[in-house]
């Protein structure tokens, strides 16, 4: 099977077991800002001036929630770009806590698999494997790299995605 673009993306931003997420957002030309003004978490939503993605997070944020805020919302551009016009996409406290519930959604799929490098996500059932060790070192928030599924639709998923949003790059 011939890899994707986004799987070939994912592929050449991974780096010692962790995919650069700033090297996703670079290829997309996706700004990334604090806002103060923001009163969600987390927006994602097209510039007036260029029409391209800028995702605004929160500054009171710890670290964790925005790497993991930025891989969501990043796979929301990938798939519904339209959806970030006007307003764009918010995300607040209570979307956070119930992310374990949408895990089989085409976005969260693709968020870990934005966040995790597929090796890992194969290994997590593995009993040798330390998840607590790799949750500790990850820059992600945990309930959100509990939600990687090794599942062979996230597969589909990626190894069928040849089109990419028409305002990336």
């Amino acid at each position: 099977m011939i890899p994707s673009v986004l799987e070939k993306l994912i592929k050449s931003s991974t780096h010692d077991g962790k995919v650069n997420l700033k090297e996703i957002t670079e290829f997309f030309n996706i700004k990334i800002e604090l806002d103060r003004q923001l009163t969600d978490l987390c927006q994602i939503t097209l510039s007036e001036e260029d029409k391209k993605p800028v995702i605004k997070l929160s500054p009171n944020n710890d670290r964790r929630t925005k790497f993991t805020l930025v891989a969501i919302a990043i796979a929301e551009f990938i798939l519904t770009p339209s959806r970030l016009e006007g307003e764009g996409i918010r995300y607040d406290m209570f979307f956070l806590k119930e992310i374990y519930h949408q895990r089989y959604s085409y976005r969260m799929m693709l968020a870990t698999r934005l966040a995790v490098p597929e090796e890992i996500i194969n290994r997590m059932d593995d009993p040798n494997f330390d998840m607590a060790a790799y949750l500790a070192g990850s820059d992600y928030q945990p309930q959100f790299i509990n939600c990687c599924v090794k599942d062979s639709s996230a597969l589909f998923l990626l190894s069928n995605f040849s089109d990419l949003p028409a305002n990336a790059r």
